[in-house]
C-alpha cells in the first residue's frame, strides 16, 4: 500500500466495508450518504485510526469497485 492507509488494520477495512453498506441514519447520523470524509471520521472515532477521505476512498478502490453507490456520495 502506498501512502499513510497502511495505519489502516484488517479490523479497520473490514469496519470501512460493513459500515458503507449501512445507510448513516442506522448509526445515528442525519445526512443521507456517506462521503470518504464522513467514513474516515466516523472510523476515526471507533478504531483511533486517523486517515483522510482520499485514503478512505483508495481503501475502497483497492477493496471493491466503490467509486459510488446508493450510501456513498
Amino acid at each position: 500500500m502506498h501512502g499513510n492507509y497502511h495505519k489502516a488494520t484488517d479490523q479497520y477495512v473490514n469496519l470501512l466495508l460493513d459500515v458503507i453498506e449501512k445507510e448513516p441514519q442506522e448509526l445515528g447520523y442525519e445526512f443521507g450518504r456517506w462521503t470518504a470524509a464522513r467514513l474516515a471520521t466516523y472510523l476515526e472515532q471507533e478504531t483511533g485510526i486517523q486517515l483522510s477521505g482520499s485514503q478512505v476512498r483508495r481503501i475502497l478502490k483497492s477493496k471493491k469497485s466503490f467509486t459510488s453507490g446508493p450510501n456513498i456520495a
